[in-house]
């Protein structure tokens, strides 16, 4: 409660979520010691990332929209409002085949702007797992021996691909152990839409070839679990192996991800099943 003013509590019907799904609950309000006007109460969706620092850093809106129009709250009066926010396919994982991803969550913000006092304010994570179709590549990469360094967001376009959202997440992976000294980290972005699934590898200490093609790869979500992704992540291993090594240690040469990169931390990627 702010300076005797309404509270306001998020719950949320299931903290589980996959992109191209929905976010869905309610939002409590309870009015303070005196009536006041509430202007709107606003629901804003986006990544949350550690600094560094021990403290966290709102990356670029996924979503934001107004949940109701102005109102009178009397003191003490109790409210709710309902909600149920599409997410785009686009969504990042907060979560990887029973692993939380290191450095970063995915908020809700309900903001609830209240005439002449602060706003007080709410904030609850998501957790994010991503499309079944998506799970078939990320068990191949476990499979393979890949293991999860850090996770960035990149305001960057993704060649080859079709974007709808003004960023992506990158995870950044350490090579199998039998490709280590031979390459570098491994740069892994997912793009879904409704009807198919893509991701991206980029090999970060080599020289973006000139195939525009070259590590990308799309199918329908229904074909995903027919694909034999283990052979065509080592053909691509292969071939990214034999590029010429980039003048840049494993930069983009574009902008730096919103909010920084978070600290390293490792994540195992367990066998599937596991």
């Amino acid at each position: 409660m702010a300076g005797g003013g309404p509270s306001v509590e998020t719950i949320l019907s299931e903290p589980n979520c996959k992109p191209g799904g929905v976010v869905a609950g309610k939002v409590h309000l309870r009015g303070g010691a005196q009536p006041v006007e509430i202007r709107h109460v606003t629901l804003a969706l986006m990544p949350r990332m550690q600094n560094g620092h021990g403290g966290e850093t709102a990356g670029p809106e996924v979503y934001r929209g107004a949940l109701t129009r102005g109102f009178r709250l009397d003191a003490g009066q109790p409210r709710d409002l309902s909600f149920s926010i599409p997410l785009p396919y686009e969504l990042p994982f907060t979560t990887v085949l029973g692993h939380e991803l290191p450095g970063f969550t995915i908020g809700l913000c309900t903001e609830v702007d209240v005439v002449g006092e602060p706003d007080p304010g709410d904030i609850d994570p998501i957790s994010v797992e991503p499309l079944e179709s998506q799970q078939w590549v990320l068990a191949a990469i476990a499979r393979l021996g890949f293991q999860i360094s850090t996770v960035t967001f990149e305001s960057s376009k993704l060649r080859g691909v079709a974007q709808q959202l003004p960023f992506h997440q990158e995870m950044h992976l350490n090579p199998p152990s039998s490709y280590q000294g031979r390459i570098g980290k491994v740069g892994l972005s997912f793009v879904a839409s409704p009807r198919t699934m893509a991701f991206v590898l980029r090999a970060e200490d080599r020289e973006t070839p000139s195939d525009e093609s070259f590590g990308v790869f799309q199918v329908p979500h229904a074909e995903a679990g027919d694909t034999d992704w283990n052979a065509k992540i080592t053909e691509w291993l292969e071939k990214a192996v034999a590029l010429p090594r980039s003048s840049r240690s494993g930069g983009h040469g574009g902008p730096p991800p919103p909010g920084g990169t978070p600290p390293p931390g490792q994540a195992p990627l367990p066998p599937p099943g596991g």
